[in-house]
């Protein structure tokens, strides 16, 4: 059994999201690779260190490089029994798995040390129920990755590690008060109103529909910006590259769908926002924001 701190795992999570800030587009990602120390005792592997390398588009180690690693290792270290017992890499936003490469390194690893080992994080796949990381040994007849059994040694919400070191690295706006916003804004006769679940599936999409409604059949255009504000990191980001919409209307119905899918959060609000509203007279009425959220479930 490996047993792994909180506080190591914090420091490893805290170096992968400085290379993959979550606030930032994807493309701009960095994967980023570390030293594992620890002690080992017969069949447990206690976990004391994870020493961060580098970063980079891809990211590899070569066993030539371990004199620049050592130098980290302090002596004191290794007389208190400390040895590397394996090595951690990303892979932001690619899941959790071993590469071609990967196996390759990892056979290194256990061709000096049966029980090194591999560890594979992926913050995008953090949740209340997943540390967002495996840990990986390669069978040594069929060279195939398996995974190896873990524990912390305390409990605490992995979810929440991840909220608070991004607050911590990044500037985060604050979730603006108009996230109060109504579901149905009215003007006289007239309404509009945003349908939709009050809860929605971790990973599954959902959908939520601008409905308009009035009594009698009349000419009706509305136009809007779309905005979806994720409520774990407070960061808000524009829907599509397309800024603003527009739909015109002779009859109640449904003007407009929204198909929508998260993960690692705990909520997500959709906004429709500088809505304005013109009659056959081009008579133009601004809109208070029209407001949905919907609460995630694993």
């Amino acid at each position: 059994m490996i047993q792994i701190p909180k506080e190591v795992y914090k420091k490893f999570l805290k170096f992968a999201l400085e290379n993959a800030n979550p606030l930032e587009r994807s493309r701009y990602w960095r994967e980023c690779i570390g030293l594992i120390l620890g002690r080992i005792n017969d069949e447990s592997i206690i976990v004391t260190d994870i020493i961060p390398i580098g970063s980079g588009s891809s990211v590899f180690v070569d066993i030539s490089d371990y004199e620049k690693v050592f130098s980290l290792i302090s002596f004191e270290r290794i007389d208190q029994g400390e040895v590397i017992v394996g090595w951690a890499h990303t892979h932001p936003g690619l899941g959790l798995f071993f590469s071609g490469t990967d196996i390759e390194t990892q056979r290194t690893y256990q061709s000096m040390h049966s029980q090194s080992f591999g560890l594979v994080l992926d913050p995008t796949k953090i949740n209340s129920q997943s540390p967002g990381f495996n840990i990986y040994r390669v069978d040594s007849y069929t060279s195939r990755p398996y995974t190896v059994d873990f524990l912390f040694n305390e409990e605490f919400d992995f979810l929440s590690v991840h909220e608070q070191l991004t607050q911590e690295l990044f500037e985060i706006p604050e979730i603006l008060p108009a996230l109060t916003a109504k579901h149905t804004v009215s003007w006289k006769d007239i309404s509009l109103s945003l349908d939709g679940p009050s809860h929605a599936h971790l990973n599954e999409p959902f959908l939520l529909k601008l409905v308009l409604k009035m009594p009698h059949p009349q000419f009706f255009r509305v136009t809007y910006n779309v905005k979806i504000y994720n409520a774990s990191t407070s960061h808000t980001q524009d829907f599509v590259e397309k800024r603003e919409y527009f739909h015109e209307s002779l009859d109640s119905g449904t003007l407009a769908v929204f198909s929508l899918v998260t993960n690692n959060t705990n909520r997500i609000f959709l906004q429709l926002i500088n809505m304005r509203i013109a009659d056959y007279n081009q008579k133009y009425l601004d809109s208070p924001v029209l407001g949905f959220e919907v609460k995630i479930q694993e």
